[in-house]
């Protein structure tokens, strides 16, 4: 969800939108409500990163859990909707990271700024005989109290995993007590991850690189850093704090993951003589959409997260009509151009939350969570986006434009598997579902 030219509401105004809703319960008012509180969203998704998770993915179980906060919020409780809010995003994503089942190994580093963290914990509770605040938790560590609120939120992360993962059955030393305390780390990120944190490291000093690699990768610290480069422990602590900063702002830049991962794929699909398809795309390298692989593999997950969740979800297929017209110059020259503009333009008036990808030449796909009749309102929308956008055939006083048809599909109304909710939307298109499954690479192989 992109609030872009939304205006912002007061704390009154969202409450008047929020009664209304429990009265009408209409889609479009709790869609006001969300776009008011992404930033909440996205700033609590970035709390979680330390599992090693998809920001993206994160941010959309945020998403579900704000939704469900909206469906069940009762004003007359007393309490502040942020607050609930919170509450529900908060659960959500740790529910998601639970249900993920995947192993979330803590970095050496980390583990041992969470013992001494703990030590600290303790001292503080024995010394006031209550619970410290994060602020006199920042005090003794002399650090931030963003990065103890940060730390206490990894560490909730990480007692998720430990719940299903260690058994304390008495019976010798936990398995989190048996890990040996490594200087070189290795950081398991997913590849968008890395691609982004690489093009951010290349935008700082080489001295500031120097420093944080051996410093957060190699794990030397600052004494051993200063000695190895000759210079001050002062000048090391200097430049880890203003480089750490400068990393921040660098990752907290909008989009810049999706760029990065775009840049990246259209590089390699221009290289000469490389297959693209032959692997796994996240995404389309022409539209800059998710790739037709990825999303049959999102519509999976969602299907199921809909089923176990008991909560509806729409999936659109929409395919666009090129005109006669186009030459084949606009056809071989402007076409990609024509493509990826479109695509943006659609992409920019759908939810965060929602997955949209490219499952055809000229067709385009869409998930929507927690939506039902209103599927077909988001349809008559982009057919009218597809109607009014121009094509650039490079020739003076010629614009052409294109049309298109939507398909709908709803969960559980008309299908309960992801194959089966596609084969009714694209019912009455050209595109069918075998052309959807038959052939994940095809798109890509075109696109080259």
């Amino acid at each position: 969800m992109r609030l872009g030219s939304v205006r912002k509401l007061s704390e009154e105004e969202i409450q008047e939108r929020l009664s209304l809703y429990a009265e009408r319960s209409e889609p479009k008012i709790r869609d006001e409500v969300v776009l008011q509180y992404s930033n909440l969203v996205e700033s609590i998704g970035r709390r979680f990163m330390g599992a090693c998770e998809p920001l993206e993915d994160l941010v959309q179980e945020g998403y579900l859990g704000l939704i469900a906060s909206v469906d069940k919020y009762d004003g007359e409780k007393g309490v502040k909707f942020s607050t609930y809010a919170t509450h529900f995003i908060v659960g959500q994503i740790k529910h998601y990271l639970r249900d993920k089942g995947k192993i979330i190994k803590e970095p050496a580093w980390l583990q041992e700024l969470n013992q001494r963290m703990t030590r600290v914990i303790e001292a503080l509770n024995q010394k006031h005989g209550r619970a410290p605040t994060e602020k006199e938790i920042a005090d003794v560590m002399e650090m931030p109290e963003s990065t103890v609120r940060e730390l206490l939120t990894t560490r909730e992360v990480f007692k998720v995993t430990s719940l299903d993962g260690e058994k304390d059955d008495g019976a010798g030393p936990k398995e989190s007590e048996k890990i040996a305390d490594v200087k070189l780390i290795s950081f398991q990120l997913p590849l968008e991850d890395k691609i982004v944190l690489e093009a951010a490291l290349d935008r700082l000093k080489d001295i500031e690189q120097q420093v944080i690699g051996d410093h957060y990768y190699k794990g030397l610290n600052q004494t051993e850093i200063a000695k190895k480069l000759d210079i001050s422990c002062n000048y090391v602590s200097h430049i880890l704090r203003n480089g750490t900063k400068k990393l921040k702002k660098i990752l907290a830049t909008d989009e810049i993951r999706d760029t990065q991962i775009q840049r990246t794929h259209v590089s390699k699909r221009t290289r000469q003589g490389e297959d693209v398809g032959s692997s796994m795309s996240v995404v389309d390298s022409t539209t800059g959409l998710y790739s037709q692989q990825y999303f049959l593999q999102r519509l999976d997950e969602e299907t199921s997260r809909a089923c176990r969740s008991n909560h509806r979800l729409a999936v659109m297929v929409l395919e666009v009509h090129l005109p006669d017209e186009m030459d084949n110059y606009t056809r071989m020259i402007r076409l990609d151009d024509y493509l990826y503009n479109l695509s943006q333009i659609l992409r920019n008036s759908t939810r965060k939350m929602d997955v949209m990808a490219r499952v055809g030449d000229t067709s385009f796909a869409l998930i929507m969570p927690h939506t039902g009749d209103y599927a077909n309102k988001v349809g008559e929308r982009f057919v009218g986006l597809v109607d009014s956008f121009e094509i650039n055939t490079g020739h003076k006083h010629q614009s052409l434009t294109s049309t298109a048809r939507f398909g709908i599909a709803k969960y559980p109304e008309d299908a309960f598997t992801g194959r089966d909710m596609l084969a009714k939307a694209t019912k009455s298109l050209s595109i069918s579902v075998e052309d959807i499954y038959g052939s994940n690479t095809r798109i890509e192989r075109k696109a080259a």
